[in-house]
């Protein structure tokens, strides 16, 4: 286990450094337990006081980090903190965490999941759940077991069948897909032979009986692929699916006017259409838009849509996440957008990536 204190003041004055997702490295320089606090002066009606003027935030007992940068890290890294403390609490134990918790460690995404206690494997003896950490008994075999930046946690596989099982399916789509893409790599240079794979022992492992929503677990399974860069793509094709679609494909390039490609996020075929999942970030986010404006790249997509409509007569969509929130919601926003009235069997105008 590394250092929880490498390079970090204990509350530096005035420092609010933007974060978005944060590494296990960047916690560990993050946390301040209690014990330096105390060296440091603070007694404990200091930092209740620091803890309720919302200074400090609590990530459990005896670990802390400051308000400004808890604000910053999105929910992801907010329970890998959680983690990363709770393994520091534990130093000697050496738990395996499992569930969500390996999930966050593993840089898997969390659609719509906010997790309330570190989760973590255990013996059939040990059933209580206690200190903000939940407790699943079951078989570990040493197979099962990872090292991610020296703190144990269930392997890739197990993690997302763990979560498969036990999470919304949008919640589980999303984060399967997001495992693969993870060994996988960018969808226009995607490495089938890494995401085969994984899909190979997610598929044995769905095949197994017994276990608490299996079921659901073996669909998520035959649904999922690597090539969805996002979540709101996850969860567009789960839509499409509950609403009877033929299976769509991802990230489809459509030849640019330089030679190049447009890569276009979801093809539904039997509809001539195509769907831009786009998150309020990508027109909002300074670091996503980069130098440019949010008007200029309002105006770069517009002549993207318009160049890709030209080029193969299809329509272009674009969702938000509040129009996949639910399955009336998608259904009532794909039928205003005219989704349903356009399906089609007619070959492809284009020629499309296989």
């Amino acid at each position: 286990m590394k250092t929880a204190f490498v390079g970090q003041t204990a509350l530096s004055q005035g420092q609010d450094q933007r974060m978005r997702h944060a590494t296990v490295d960047e916690i560990t320089n993050l946390l301040i337990s209690s014990r330096r606090l105390r060296d440091e002066g603070w007694n404990s009606r200091g930092l209740r006081v620091a803890v309720e003027s919302r200074r400090l935030h609590r990530v459990r007992r005896g670990w802390f980090i400051e308000q400004s940068h808890w604000r910053e890290l999105l929910p992801e890294s907010r329970h890998r903190a959680e983690v990363v403390a709770a393994a520091f609490s534990a130093a000697g134990s050496d738990p395996v965490f499992s569930h969500v918790s390996a999930a966050v460690l593993w840089g898997l995404p969390l659609y719509r999941v906010r997790p309330t206690r570190v989760h973590v494997m255990t013996s059939p003896h040990k059933r209580h759940s206690v200190d903000g950490m939940l407790r699943h008994e079951g078989p570990l075999p040493q197979s099962d077991i990872s090292d991610i930046d020296g703190i144990r946690c269930t392997s890739l596989a197990r993690t997302v069948l763990d979560m498969a099982r036990t999470v919304s399916p949008e919640a589980a789509l999303a984060l399967t897909d997001g495992a693969l893409a993870s060994v996988g790599g960018a969808a226009w240079d995607y490495d089938d032979e890494a995401a085969e794979s994984l899909f190979g022992e997610l598929v044995a492992r769905a095949r197994r009986p017994g276990a608490r929503g299996i079921l659901q677990a073996r669909r998520i399974v035959d649904l999922a692929n690597g090539r969805a860069q996002l979540p709101l793509e996850s969860v567009t094709r789960y839509r499409l699916h509950q609403l009877g679609f033929a299976r769509p494909r991802l990230q489809v390039p459509v030849q640019r006017p330089d030679g190049g490609s447009f890569w276009m996020d979801i093809a539904v075929d039997q509809s001539h259409a195509f769907i831009e999942c786009d998150g309020r970030a990508k027109y909002l986010n300074d670091e996503l838009r980069g130098e440019r404006a949010a008007d200029q790249v309002v105006l770069q997509e517009k002549t993207r849509e318009d160049w890709v409509r030209g080029v193969t007569g299809w329509r272009v969509v674009r969702v938000m996440s509040e129009h996949m929130a639910s399955l009336d919601a998608a259904e009532s926003y794909f039928r205003a957008v005219g989704l349903f009235g356009r399906r089609s069997t007619r070959p492809l105008s284009f020629d499309p990536a296989p």
